[in-house]
């Protein structure tokens, strides 16, 4: 046998940066574990003032006189907190609307006054302090996009059947405002007149509007039902799973969108596996709580457990292997989830289909030619 001879001087450098590369590896899989660790520690963080801020509104509501079922809600903490975050901007999108009853001196009034005014010169695209038709629909589309948020307005596939029905109905609007004869410019052809409204139109319209529409809330409107009781719970996610233009589901559609955007740590839009299983946990506690679904502990005897079974469902969801899911991907799975599970409250369990974005034209009368 030849003895072994001694590794060159250059393949000991090399050998040895090989082994200082693989140390610089780790130490950066550590450090991003830590700096994982650390965003959902700050989310829990976040999360528990948020609770806080949910029983004090809670015990205002009430008189201070809490329920032992909105206290318990409360004590669960992640589902909780969810809740606060929508039920507070409901709360005050409610009181907002509301403002338009009260005295025009009054700071709720002028709330409504800046938020139609900034609608108003969001779609004013030329600044000419004149809306034509084309900027009228923007300034439908945008007035609209806060109440049909929180399940107020129905949104504009759920109100016309056809493109065509939009536009004729639009229009029809648009001219019972009596809109102005736009001054032609110089040079411009005669027989091409068109029609404008201005800043103190759309005032009086919107306002008289919204007062009409602000008559018929009732105080139970202002509140996000799903975390307030077992049998609230129960009717809140029937009528959510039973159709998609419901109240109910716009309100979980925020919901679940909260969930999201509380795990996304990184503020990227998408989360990752270690993200997904705690995203799961904060959407089940409402269930939970209720007696709805059994606890975690019930389903996985051990935490690595759960983990595999988790890391399973996102793999199904992650079907180009990127590592990430999006909102889209999670909710339509949460909600395709929670209407099979309806099945077990004498529903159908089946999942209402998704409204097109836009409508077909279908056989309709141009409303420009009619």
């Amino acid at each position: 046998k030849k003895p072994c001879r001694p590794k060159s001087s250059s393949t000991q450098v090399a050998m040895a940066q090989d082994i200082f590369s693989a140390n610089d590896v780790i130490d950066q899989l550590r450090s991003l574990q830590a700096r994982h660790e650390q965003r959902l520690e700050d989310m829990r963080v976040r999360h528990n003032a948020e609770v806080e801020e949910l029983q004090q509104q809670i015990r205002m509501q009430s008189g201070g006189n809490s329920s032992a079922s909105l206290s318990s809600a409360c004590g669960v903490g992640h589902c909780a907190a969810m809740g606060a975050h929508f039920m507070d901007q409901k709360a005050h999108f409610f009181e907002f609307v509301k403002g338009v009853e009260k005295d025009r001196d009054s700071q709720e009034f002028r709330e409504v006054y800046n938020f139609l005014l900034k609608c108003f010169t969001d779609a004013d695209n030329n600044f000419d302090g004149r809306l034509g038709f084309k900027e009228f629909e923007v300034l439908i589309e945008k007035a609209a996009a806060l109440p049909r948020r929180f399940g107020y307005a129905p949104s504009t596939p759920e109100m016309y059947a056809t493109e065509w029905d939009r536009l004729q109905q639009r229009m029809a609007l648009f001219n019972s405002l009596n809109p102005k004869t736009t001054p032609l410019p110089p040079g411009a052809a005669k027989n091409s007149e068109s029609k404008h409204i201005s800043l103190d139109m759309w005032l009086e319209y919107a306002i008289s509007h919204i007062k009409e529409k602000a008559s018929k809330l009732e105080e139970a409107d202002s509140y996000f039902r799903m975390p307030r009781s077992k049998e609230d719970f129960k009717e809140f996610i029937v009528a959510a799973c039973q159709s998609r233009k419901t109240r109910e589901y716009k309100e979980l559609y925020n919901f679940v969108l909260k969930c999201f955007t509380d795990a996304d740590t990184d503020l990227d839009g998408r989360i990752d596996v270690l993200s997904f299983n705690n995203l799961v946990d904060i959407a089940a506690a409402a269930p939970r709580l209720f007696g709805f679904a059994p606890p975690a502990s019930e389903i996985y005897s051990t935490e690595e457990e759960k983990l595999r079974a988790r890391r399973e469902i996102f793999q199904s969801l992650d079907t180009v292997n990127s590592g990430f899911i999006d909102f889209d991907t999670w909710l339509h799975y949460i909600y395709n989830h929670i209407c099979e599970k309806t099945a077990t409250l004498g529903e159908s369990g089946k999942v209402p289909e998704v409204l097109a974005a836009s409508s077909s034209t279908g056989n309709s009368v141009c409303p420009y030619l009619s």
